[in-house]
């Protein structure tokens, strides 16, 4: 009888109870696009905890992971970043961030970005392979967001949007959601983006000042 054992590599394995077990690698490359993005998206809805993580969520690990093993890639000495060394995996992850899986990969992204708390220069290793508009005004205007917050003086109400948006704990300790700290890490993503793109129809310098807040 042929064995019909689980195959990470299989579309199959993009499902909430098995999305640790996700060859990414194999199903990228080996799978049409607009069918690994449709059944990533599919997982999300079936996934019922918020704070657990889903499919996408576990393809933004991968992909940070094969980031970070790769090559240094510097178009500017302070925001230094990294490339795959596998361009046709890394072509295809960059269509389905921008394009198959948004919008419901903009969520995870920011996400990501707001958890990166110890390493927040590493989170241009993702912020290199975005390239959609839409994601980055979602950026900016997650930014704006926090920035609103940091003169609230209750720190649980202080910390309310950012855990809201790292998706932790209402228990968890205010100090690893401040406002402040936030939008530091966001700011340099989006002066990263400002860097490689034209984004002056989004946002401009002045906009994602860190001072002058008051005036």
């Amino acid at each position: 009888m042929e064995s019909r054992a689980f195959k990470p590599e299989s579309l199959e394995s993009i499902d909430p109870g098995k999305s640790q077990l996700i060859n990414f690698d194999k199903i990228i490359k080996n799978e049409k696009l607009e069918d690994v993005a449709e059944k990533l998206i599919e997982s999300t809805f079936a996934e019922q905890h918020f704070m657990r993580k889903d499919a996408i969520d576990r393809l933004i690990e991968f992909t940070f992971f094969k980031v970070q093993t790769g090559a240094f890639y510097v178009i500017h000495m302070a925001y230094p970043t990294k490339k795959m060394h596998d361009a046709e995996l890394e072509e295809k992850i960059i269509r389905l961030f921008n394009d198959l899986l948004y919008p419901e990969i903009v969520l995870r992204i920011l996400k990501f970005f707001t958890r990166n708390i110890h390493d927040s220069d590493t989170s241009l290793y993702i912020a290199n392979l975005i390239e959609s508009e839409a994601i980055i005004k979602a950026v900016y205007d997650t930014f704006k967001l926090f920035q609103k917050d940091i003169f609230i003086y209750d720190s649980e109400k202080k910390s309310l949007n950012v855990k809201r948006i790292q998706q932790f704990s209402p228990q968890s300790d205010f100090r690893l959601s401040l406002p402040l700290d936030a939008c530091a890490r966001l700011k340099y993503v989006l002066e990263f983006f400002q860097i490689k793109y034209n984004v002056s129809h989004l946002y401009r310098p002045d906009d994602i000042k860190m001072f002058g807040l008051a005036s």
